[in-house]
Order: structure tokens, then sequence, then C-alpha cells
């Protein structure tokens, strides 16, 4: 038996290193199809390899030593001297890793001709950099998309001609370099300066062409004695804005550019179309501008070209702010409001739209005059906390089918009576319509839906509230705080928390109004009393139709209170647990049952067990006493 398990164990082994060489073979170089080679063999080899790139690498020169031996080694014609300089030609370099050609310290003489340079500016590459370098000369190069095109540091007595430099931070750019010259070249579309000159004397820039350089197409600091002339130029760069900032009240403001160099006159444009042409001046005044969004950009002109500044827009969205009768009257005349004030001739403010975003859309205080506002839309005032319509100490005053949608308040009266609000809608505000210690104003057929808190009265009295829609508010409905004898009839009141509440106000009459489909209770009184509620309907409430707090005196009667989901009426003082949730009862009701029935049945199992196991135990234990 142990000789067969021995041959057993000796047979695995072999044919587990069978397999394992055969797996080694299947990974050797060999088999993939190498040569067996040693590595520092691999190594020369590769180093000597051609390039697939049609780019050629960067050149970096440092020093006369070094210049001369790269002229071998590339193949360079020339001895360095004035009359055989080295020729350096014919590349097409991408400096994505160095500056594409970064010479140094050398005094020989060379030329750089027909070499395009590209791509170092997102890696803060140079196209051609010269550092303490003289009698060098680049023609006919192009440096595209560097940091700087052609850049020299502390380097004299160099000539550029004829070159290209395009898309670059800087075109040219000279620094601590002096009798240098930049000829016949061009410095178009870079992100800053054509040519950058930063403490470098005595060179000379002429017969040039700049354009379109994003800051400008010279720019000298601290420099003396250079020659700059006969170069040609486009306008250069520059920019519009306007006095009133994005939105204008009323159609007048100023529109002003900064100078473009290089111009000799300016167009304006007015939504794409030519306002005025042939400006001279850096400034236009528009005028009474009708209701109406409006862009504006100015383009700069001269012989060789034009540049157009930056795009802005206005807004005219006309705002209403009135304090006192005389500044009403004031306010009529300029913007050409019918009637005189009068009863038998108000005033009549009409088919605005207006945006509140910077102050509030309609503001009236302190006036007794007659008006009429109608079919003005006022929005966007709830971020900046502005509100719709805003009447302050204001009697007389009739707003009728108006709007109010994403305001703070859509329509707020304060300190006011003897208005009318008739047919208005307040539609997505904070608070939709509320008066604060206002009385004797008349409010009817208004839609109050989707605001956060519906319609509100605060510390208010001896109003009229008839036939308005209060619907789908987040929560309160019709809200009464602190206010007196007011009446409300026919109003409807659904989708809200509550449909009408009451906090502390008295003597108030409710007739005929509906509650139904609301969150919780269709009328809740708080702390409320003497008021009347008759003939209305609360239904479909998901608590009570009618819910009293601590609210006497209460007069109850004819109203239709069915089909809530908790009750009809329910009536809670302070020293009364609030009314009981029944479904919650019923739930923990058969919660205990089923606990019990569980039980019951496994006190039965358990003793039937008992009676098994244990009294033979309890038998020896006698025995044993």
């Amino acid at each position: 038996m142990r000789n067969k398990h021995t041959h057993i164990i000796l047979f695995t082994l072999i044919y587990s290193m069978l397999i394992g060489g055969y797996m080694l073979t299947l990974i050797s170089p060999r088999f993939l199809g190498a040569d067996i080679t040693p590595i520092e063999d691999i190594f020369y080899q590769n180093s000597k390899m051609p390039k697939t790139s049609a780019f050629n690498e960067s050149i970096f020169i440092d020093g006369n030593n070094t210049f001369t031996a790269k002229a071998i080694s590339e193949g360079w014609s020339g001895d360095g001297s004035l009359a055989d300089p080295y020729i350096i030609e014919n590349y097409t370099i991408q400096a994505i890793s160095e500056h594409g050609i970064e010479i140094r310290n050398t005094n020989l003489h060379f030329i750089i001709r027909n070499v395009s340079i590209t791509n170092g500016r997102s890696n803060y590459y140079h196209g051609f950099y010269l550092y303490n370098v003289t009698n060098g000369v680049l023609k006919n190069n192009t440096a595209d998309n560097n940091l700087a095109g052609f850049l020299l540091v502390n380097s004299n007595n160099n000539t550029f001609s004829d070159n290209v430099a395009i898309n670059n931070l800087q075109g040219f750019r000279f620094w601590y370099s002096n009798n240098n010259s930049i000829t016949n070249s061009t410095a178009n579309s870079n992100l800053e300066y054509g040519i950058y000159l930063d403490n470098s004397n005595n060179n000379s820039i002429t017969q040039n062409t700049l354009f379109f350089n994003e800051l400008g197409s010279i720019f000298e600091v601290d420099c003396v004695g250079n020659e700059i002339s006969d170069n040609v130029y486009s306008p250069e760069t520059f920019f519009l804005e306007s006095d009133s900032g994005g939105f204008d009240a009323d159609g007048t403001f100023t529109l002003s550019w900064t100078v473009s160099q290089n111009a000799d006159n300016y167009t304006l444009y007015q939504n794409t179309g030519i306002l005025v042409e042939n400006l001279t001046v850096t400034e236009y005044n528009m005028i009474d501008l009708s209701l109406g969004t409006y862009e504006f950009y100015v383009k700069a002109f001269n012989i060789y070209g034009e540049v157009d500044s930056n795009i802005i827009t206005v807004i005219v969205k006309f705002h209403i702010n009135i304090d006192g009768n005389l500044d009403f009257h004031q306010t009529a005349i300029e913007n050409n409001f019918t009637g005189d004030g009068s009863l038998n001739n108000p005033y009549i403010i009409e088919n605005y739209e207006i945006s509140a975003t910077i102050e509030h859309g309609v503001h009236i205080l302190n006036t007794d005059l007659h008006f009429i506002i109608k079919d003005v839309t006022v929005n966007d005032g709830k971020l900046n906390k502005y509100y719709g319509f805003y009447l302050e100490n204001v009697t007389h005053g009739r707003l009728e089918d108006n709007t109010a949608y994403n305001n703070l308040y859509g329509f707020y009266l304060k300190n006011s009576f003897n208005n009318t609000l008739l047919a208005n809608t307040a539609i997505g505000n904070t608070n939709g319509l509320t008066l604060n210690c206002s009385y004797l104003n008349f409010l009817t057929a208004n839609i109050i839906t989707d605001n956060r808190h519906g319609f509100s009265l605060e510390s208010s009295e001896n109003n009229t509230i008839l036939g308005n829609e209060v619907s789908d508010n987040t929560y309160l409905g019709f809200y009464l705080s602190s206010s007196y004898n007011n009446t409300l009839t026919d109003n409807l009141a659904t989708g809200n928390l509550n449909g009408f509440t009451l906090s502390y106000s008295d003597l108030n009459t409710f007739t005929n109004n509906t509650a139904n489909n609301n969150d919780q209770h269709g009328f809740r009184l708080l702390y409320s009393h003497y008021n009347n509620l008759v003939e209305n309907s609360a239904r479909y409430n998901q608590k009570y139709g009618i819910y009293l707090e601590d609210s006497t005196f209460n007069s109850i009667t004819g109203n239709s209170l069915e089909d809530n989901g908790i009750g009809a009426i329910y009536e809670k003082f302070t020293d009364d647990t609030d009314y009981p949730d029944v479904f919650l009862i019923a739930a923990i009701i058969f919660i205990i049952v089923l606990l019990s029935i569980i039980l019951i049945k496994l006190i039965f199992f358990i003793k039937r067990k008992n009676i098994k196991f244990f009294i033979p135990k309890l038998s020896l234990k006698k025995r044993k006493e």
C-alpha cells in the first residue's frame, strides 16, 4: 500500500515539473519572437533607432565650444565667423518639453532661418530664446503658441527680420537687451503684447506689422532711446461699459468705452445693427429707450483694420418709486401717465413689465392721490428681498389685473387704507398678499397660489375680503394675526396647510367660504374669540374641518363639515391633551393583541416541555433531600 502511494506522489511531481517547464518556454523571449540579446545591446540598438516623429528635437547650446561641437554633429555649415556664420535652418520643432531653440553665452556669428517652433505655451516654454548672446541673425522664422515667440535676455546686437510671431503670450520680448533690431516682422494675435521691451535701450523697431494683440502692439518699461517708427498697427483692444449696469429703469443711460490705440473712428452697434458711425469720442448717451433687452458693442477702425469691443447687455425694466403727492405728479409728467390724480380722473399706470432685481417693482408711499395700476407684471425680487407691489401709507389706490411672481412679497400694504385690489395674481412668491396695520381695504377676486404663505392680515381691521382664491401654498392659506372686524366671504382655500387660520384675532366674520382638501384643517382658531363662522364648507381636509384651540365664544352655525380625515370639529383647551390619533391607537392595539397571542402560545409550549424534561429532576431532588 505504501509503495502504491509513493509511486503516485513521484508521478505527480514529475508531471508538474514537465508542465512548469513547458509554461516557461511560452513566456521566453525566443518563443515571443525576440532574439536573445544582452540588455546593453538592446539599449544601444534603441538609441540608434530612427525617430518616427515628423518634428525635430529642441536645440540647446551653451557657450562657444558647445556651439562648435553642435554644428559639427548636426552638419551645420559655417565656422561662426562674421564672414561665414553658422547656419541653422529648416527645422520644425514642438517646444513641449523644453524651449524650442535655446542659445546661451556665445558671441559667435550665426543665422537661424526657416525654422518653425510651436506649442510651448501650455508648458511655459519659449520659442526662440537667446541669453547673453551677440551677433545672432533670425530671419524668416515662425513662433506660434509659445510663452514668448522670440525672447532676448541680456543680449545685444542681434537682428530679427521677416519673422512671424502669432498666438504667443508675447510675440517678441526683450529684457535688458540693447542695440538689437526688429524689422519687416509680424506680431499678430498674441495674448498680451506684440513687442514687449523691458529695460532695453537703443533698439530699432521699424516697418513691422502688429495686429490684434490683446493688450497692445508695443509696450515699453523703463526704456530709453528705442527707435519705433513706420510700423503698421490695427486698432487695439478696448472695453465698453454702461453707467446703468445690467438694468436701467428709464431707458436713459450713457455708454462709454476706453480708447482703442491707433483707431481713427468708432461705430456703435445696437442689437447687431449700426446705431451711429464715425464717432471720434468715446461715449454716447442713450435716451428714452423703451422696455426691452438691448445688446451693444463698438467697432474701432483705421486704414489697416478694425477691432470689436466686448458686448454688453442692458435690460430696460421700468420701476415705479413714488414718495408723496408732488413726486407722484412729477413722475406722471415724466412718464406720460394719464389722469390728474383726482377721484374722477385718477392717474393710470399700465402695461409695464418690471424686474425687481435692484429695488421694489412698484413702491408708492405717503400719497392720497387717486390712481390705478393695471396690467403690470413684477418679477424676480425674491433673491434680493424686494417686493412686487408695495403700498406704504397710501389711500385711494386701485391695483387691478396685475401679476407678481418670484418676489419676497407679491403684494404688500402697510399702514394703508381705502385701497382696492381686484383680480390680481400672486404666484411663486415667499408671501403672496399681505396687509400690515391696514384697514378699510377691499380685496376681491385675487388669485394667490404656489407661494410659501398665501393671504395674510397682520394687525389689520375692517377689511373686506371677497371671492379670492388661495390654493396650493406651502404653508398657510388665509392667515389672520391680531386682526379684528374683517369680513371674509365667498373665498376658496384649498391645498394649503390650513385653509383659514386665526391667531389672536377676534370679531371676524366668515361666510360661505370653502376650505376643502387642505393638509391639516379647514379652519383653525388659536386664542381667537367672538368670531362668526356661518355656512362655510370645510370638507376633505386631512384632520378636522374646524379646530379650536383656547378659542371661546365663537359662533359656528350652518357649516358643512363632512368627510374630514379625523372629524368635523374639535375643541382643545390648554389643560387638554391634543386630539387623539385614531389610526395610531388602532395600530398600537393591533400590535398588543398580536403580541399577546404569541405570548400565550409560547407559555403553553414551555409548560409542555417542562412536564417532559423537568419532572424527573424534581423527583431526584426530593429523594436527595
